[in-house]
C-alpha cells in the first residue's frame, strides 16, 4: 500500500483498503485506535510496554529480553488477532481511542 508514515493516516489507509484488524507496532507507545476496526498495539520493547500497558495489547520486547522466542510471540500475536476478530475488545477500544485522519496527497508537515 502506498501510505504515509504518520500513525493515524496510515491506520486509516489500511482500514480504507479493507483491513478488518490492524496490528500496529510501536516503539514509542502511540495510542492510536480507529472507529471502524480494532487496532492491536504491539510494543517493540518491554520498557515502553510496562509504562503504557493500558494501551498496549502485546509485548514483543520479550524477544529481545530473551524471555520468549520469536515463535512464541508470533503465536501470541496470532491468537490475539483471532480473539479480537471474534469479539474481544482491543486495548484501544477499551481506552476509547477512535482516531481517523485522511492522507493528503503531497507533502505533510
Amino acid at each position: 500500500m502506498d501510505s504515509p508514515g504518520f500513525d493515524t493516516p496510515s491506520v486509516s489507509g489500511l482500514v480504507s483498503s479493507g483491513a478488518n484488524v490492524v496490528c500496529f507496532t510501536t516503539g514509542r507507545g502511540t495510542p492510536t485506535g480507529n472507529p471502524i476496526v480494532p487496532v492491536l498495539k504491539i510494543a517493540t520493547n518491554s520498557r515502553m510496554f510496562q509504562h503504557l500497558e493500558e494501551n498496549m495489547d502485546i509485548n514483543a520486547g520479550t524477544i529481545i529480553d530473551g524471555t520468549q522466542t520469536l515463535d512464541q510471540v508470533g503465536r501470541h500475536i496470532f491468537e490475539t488477532i483471532l480473539a479480537v476478530a471474534s469479539g474481544k475488545p482491543a486495548k484501544a477500544e477499551i481506552a476509547g481511542h477512535r482516531e481517523f485522519a485522511l492522507w493528503r496527497a503531497g507533502p505533510m508537515l
